[in-house]
């Protein structure tokens, strides 16, 4: 993700952005900042997410003796991290 004030990248598992506070700032220019999902990407990235969940994960989490329900879980999980987006706060 790129800071919308200094285009910096800032990582999702940064310090800053893995903290509690109510104000988010980035860590290089300071600034307030704010997580969102892109509901526009979540669009294009949820079908290409559904075949590998249901045709490659899920088999390979079977074959390993383990539930395939949770193929489903881990690439919700993916897509939400990879539509997530930073918004400058208001």
């Amino acid at each position: 993700m790129k800071c919308p004030h200094c285009t910096k990248k800032v990582s999702i598992f940064s310090k800053s952005m893995l903290s509690f506070d109510k104000d988010k700032k980035c860590p290089h220019c300071k600034k307030a900042i704010k997580n969102y999902v892109n509901l526009k990407m979540v669009g294009i990235l949820i079908i290409p997410f559904i075949l590998v969940s249901l045709f490659i994960l899920k088999p390979v989490l079977i074959s390993l003796g383990i539930n395939g329900s949770y193929s489903t879980g881990f690439m919700g999980g993916l897509l939400i991290l990879a539509s997530m987006r930073l918004k400058g706060a208001e």
